[in-house]
């Protein structure tokens, strides 16, 4: 089940993080390193009310930020849907032991009832194009591709994509 992060979640969060940044290093996905995301990235999401977790019956099995604000590239992207307010998914990881459980997606549905409910019109994504199970997950989820954009040191470009939630918003 989702629910809010609380602060006795961070050292479970810090060790789950790091087994999915150790999975991804294995899969040649560089897009996380020891500079991101650390435990203190997670400690300002809970600060800001945006930390969620998947808790299987006290075991984290996932973690996620869905926050209002973008990284600092999005204000440079082409949004198809450029009406503000927008939710953002950041951060998302699952436990590699508890892949393909559907985790991750459940993530993004909450993410759209957080939308609806907040009378928010999308939600947007990004991921390094490395990341190919991330990529699968937007498309299941929903998500139309927007572009693809370098970023800083990477050797693949940053993906972008985002999700009408609504139904009112047109695209442009």
């Amino acid at each position: 089940m989702i629910r809010r992060g609380r602060k006795e979640d961070l050292e479970q969060i810090e060790v789950l993080v790091k087994k999915a940044k150790a999975q991804m290093l294995k899969e040649g996905n560089d897009q996380w390193d020891d500079t991101y995301p650390t435990k203190k990235h997670y400690e300002q999401d809970l600060h800001n009310g945006q930390l969620y977790v998947y808790d299987d019956d006290g075991e984290l099995l996932g973690v996620a930020c869905i926050s209002d604000e973008g990284h600092h590239e999005y204000d440079e992207i082409p949004w198809k849907i450029s009406q503000k307010p927008f939710l953002c998914m950041k951060r998302l990881a699952v436990d590699p032991e508890s892949r393909l459980r559907g985790i991750g997606l459940a993530f993004y549905h909450h993410a759209d009832q957080l939308a609806i409910q907040k009378g928010v019109p999308s939600l947007r994504t990004d991921t390094n194009g490395s990341n190919k199970a991330a990529l699968r997950l937007f498309e299941k989820a929903g998500y139309s591709y927007v572009t693809s954009e370098p970023h800083g040191h990477y050797k693949e470009p940053f993906v972008y994509y985002e999700k009408n939630v609504n139904g009112k918003t047109s695209l442009k």
